[in-house]
């Protein structure tokens, strides 16, 4: 056991604590979240259910365009001005970022509502939704809100509190959607209404929790004067709108996707990927919270020039993810239908063609669960941006292609090649430049 202890360096041991609170939060809220997928999808049904998802991806997309990466911004340059010991200029830089969430959330509603009209016809084959796309854009826009409270509780290592509040509201969530949807099967206005009002309280109770758990730490900072960070103004929104980019890039491959099956395939079988990509995303339980965890720490690393530290932080806990992650994505790929057959049902089983893709794509994803960090800790979002267009461009258009042969499979292949070869790209880019760095630093 004392050898096992000793294998961890004091940097990785950081991690595992930070991680270990996020890694229950998102253990529970994955259970739920998988329990949810099954109420919805069994209580509306495959139709129905795919309905839903086009809603979703809709109108998620067009926030995400609009959300400029902000949680990642606050991390970034919160880490440096703290770090600096300059309070005054972290309390402008709050309020600023605050402040453009708010305007950024309104006028993201605004474009759902004039592109709920102009491209309805596009993506959508049933007649009176433009209400539901109205409602469900508006009740997400609380992610605008969220967004500033979630990289503050990060950039503070506020992962337990932060994961005490999200296991709160996933079970309320899930509480109130399994009553309504047993209460009235197949009826997706009262299931609609239920799930807005039930996410709109989520956000109420998130935020004003993380306020309050925060006051010590942000001061009254909406008294702060936002010409404090004058001189930072143009490194701030040159890293926003470079990272930002790469974001709406990698938004785009995960909710574009939705759209582009939808418009090609139709419904259900939107209803038979989406099925397929939760069961995969289940894998990146185990990784989601060390990435979540370790951008901050690698900004304070990174400012302090510890690459070394960095390298043998990243070298350790990838060694111990490989062979858990092998063995998981052969007893996936061995029981894939028996799993959808046993939880969705046997009208999902088309599911299990699309899933090996998108599970292939998330154990690639959860074994270089440092790139992303990496990526923006070190400054590289230009690069970052590039790579993924590229990428991009080459997965539509093989899904496009492949979509008319393979349905939900093809959109699945092209999401594997836009995600994995850019993953790919990044692993070897950001560990030359640390080694390079280790070797200058020593």
């Amino acid at each position: 056991m004392k050898r096992f202890i000793k294998y961890f360096d004091g940097q990785t041991k950081l991690l595992i604590k930070n991680s270990s609170w996020v890694l229950g939060g998102n253990l529970f809220r994955a259970v739920m979240m998988f329990v949810k997928s099954i109420v919805i999808s069994r209580g509306l049904g495959v139709e129905l259910f795919g309905v839903f998802n086009l809603i979703a991806a809709f109108a998620i997309l067009i926030h995400q365009f609009l959300q400029f990466t902000l949680g990642s911004v606050i991390i970034k340059f919160g880490a440096d001005f703290l770090g600096q010991n300059k309070q005054a200029k972290f309390q402008a830089f709050l309020k600023a970022m605050v402040g453009t969430s708010l305007v950024l959330g309104f006028i993201s509603n605004l474009i759902i509502i004039g592109a709920t009209f102009l491209f309805y016809d596009v993506f959508f084959d049933r007649p009176n939704l433009q209400l539901y796309i109205i409602l469900f854009g508006l009740v997400s826009s609380t992610a605008f809100i969220d967004v500033p409270s979630i990289g503050l509780l990060r950039l503070f290592y506020k992962f337990k509190q932060r994961s005490i509040i999200d296991i709160i509201k996933v079970a309320l969530e899930l509480a109130v959607v399994a009553i309504v949807l047993y209460l009235y099967p197949k009826n997706f206005k009262y299931f609609f209404i239920a799930l807005v009002g039930v996410r709109l309280v989520g956000s109420i109770i998130f935020n004003t929790s993380a306020w309050f758990i925060l006051s010590t730490q942000i001061g009254q900072f909406w008294k702060a004067k936002v010409t404090a960070i004058q001189s930072e103004k143009s490194e701030i929104i040159n890293f926003t709108l470079s990272n930002t980019g790469s974001r709406i890039l990698k938004n785009l491959s995960n909710n574009g996707d939705v759209l582009l099956l939808g418009a090609l395939s139709g419904p259900s079988a939107v209803a038979f990927y989406n099925i397929a990509k939760k069961l995969a995303q289940t894998i990146l339980i185990l990784v989601d919270p060390i990435a979540n965890t370790l951008f901050p720490q690698l900004s304070h690393l990174i400012s302090q020039r510890k690459f070394g530290e960095i390298q043998l932080m990243i070298s350790k806990v990838s060694k111990l993810l490989v062979v858990p992650l092998i063995l998981i994505m052969g007893g996936l790929y061995l029981f894939r239908v028996d799993v959808i057959q046993l939880t969705y049902g046997s009208d999902f089983l088309p599911a299990a063609k699309p899933f090996i893709y998108l599970a292939a794509n998330a154990i690639l994803s959860a074994l270089l669960f440092w790139n992303l960090p990496m990526i923006l800790s070190m400054g590289l979002v230009q690069f970052r941006f590039w790579t993924e267009a590229v990428f991009l461009l080459l997965g539509v258009v093989l899904a496009y292609l492949t979509v008319p042969s393979m349905g939900a499979s093809g959109v699945a292949l092209g999401l594997l090649v836009t995600s994995g070869g850019a993953q790919t790209i990044f692993a070897i880019t950001t560990y030359t430049k640390s080694s390079k760095e280790a070797k200058h630093a020593t």
